[in-house]
């Protein structure tokens, strides 16, 4: 809270009234290489394909010694995606740009947190995604990097720092962090406006983060299904969870030791066949659990069976509420093969990534 004379003397503009209107909402608007040690502030670029600045660097510099977590929400964030795949069902497209799939190789986005982990290097569209990272003593920098003029290029990201011992910045270490008691989360540049998933919907190379969901009162388990059903017979509407090799020539779901390329962990999760939304009683998770799962169906009984659907969910009661996503560097490619050797071939595809809901369950 400040006076409207500090908040302009300091370079910001008032927004509204605060403390029971004793002083002003000030906020801080920071174009390519600006600085900023204040809270509520924005990385602003409207939408153009060239750029102020290449690199477009903010820095970040904490506002008091005080201050743990450092919160960016993506209000708008659209740049140039990465390589895509393409998914096949017949045809094969599997030597489709190789090796690059899933690679930022033209725009990028990452934000530093020196002494600690800093964010994954993104790209593509992230409208409504965000990021929170552990503090540093040294400041952030929050960098985007520019190639060509094919494409508009627009981000508004709102930046906040949360004190020591503030809930809402999220765990040490968890770079999203999701509160109440039901949701939706995507792997970055998942298509999350969409209402069908293309054949090349992709996602990025090089992830390894956790996503953490705060136990609300009275809420014991935690339970993930699919936004996205799909169709598998249709590469242009596929279920809105693919990620590496199928664990058969068909689609197919694999887990745990079967997942070491691209994956999601959910500690001590199980089968819930339905949706999200089901009454879930934790006394009745299956005696067999699971670390990882991947392949072309979000379900464990999908890796032995098939499935003709991502219409399964997954329930943990493990606390606390963790979920980490990893990928590798490259999308496995068998040119001529099937979906056990190829992560475009058959769908869906393993190229996809995630969209999904959440949902806590009762004790």
């Amino acid at each position: 809270m400040k006076t409207a004379e500090e908040c302009a003397t300091k370079g910001g503009s008032s927004s509204g009234s605060c403390a029971q209107g004793f002083g002003v909402c000030c906020v801080f608007s920071l174009a390519c290489g600006g600085t900023t040690s204040e809270n509520c502030t924005y990385l602003v670029q409207a939408s153009t394909s060239t750029p102020t600045a290449d690199p477009c660097t903010f820095t970040i510099c904490k506002c008091s010694s005080n201050i743990c977590r450092i919160r960016l929400d993506f209000t708008t964030f659209s740049i140039a995606g990465p390589t895509v795949g393409t998914a096949s069902v017949g045809a094969n497209t599997d030597t489709i740009n190789g090796g690059a799939i899933g690679d930022c190789t033209s725009d990028s986005f990452s934000v530093t947190s020196p002494g600690n982990n800093g964010s994954p290097l993104i790209c593509g569209f992230n409208t409504g995604q965000h990021m929170i990272v552990d503090s540093s003593a040294l400041c952030h920098k929050a960098s985007f990097g520019f190639s060509g003029t094919a494409v508009s290029r627009q981000f508004d990201i709102k930046v906040t720092q949360f004190a020591c011992g503030d809930e809402r910045g999220g765990p040490p270490g968890c770079l999203q962090y999701f509160t109440g008691n039901t949701g939706k989360f995507a792997s970055f540049n998942f298509p999350t406006t969409g209402t069908a998933v293309t054949a090349d919907v992709t996602h990025l190379s090089n992830q390894c983060y956790t996503m953490c969901f705060r136990q609300e009162m009275g809420k014991c388990a935690i339970c993930y299904n699919t936004v996205i059903t799909g169709d598998p017979t249709d590469a242009n509407k596929q279920g809105s969870f693919g990620l590496s090799i199928s664990s058969a020539a068909i689609a197919k779901a694999a887990v745990d030791l079967g997942c070491s390329q691209d994956y999601l962990q959910i500690p001590g999760s199980g089968s819930d066949v339905g949706d999200a939304a089901d009454a879930f009683d934790p006394s009745t998770i299956p005696a067999i659990l699971h670390e990882r799962i991947c392949g072309r169906f979000f379900g464990y009984t999908a890796a032995g069976t098939g499935a003709l659907n991502n219409d399964e969910s997954i329930c943990s009661a493990q606390k606390p509420f963790r979920v980490v996503f990893k990928t590798d560097s490259d999308e496995a490619l068998g040119a001529g093969t099937d979906a056990i050797a190829s992560e475009q071939k058959e769908s869906p595809a393993g190229i996809i990534g995630f969209h999904l809901n959440y949902a806590l369950q009762d004790c």
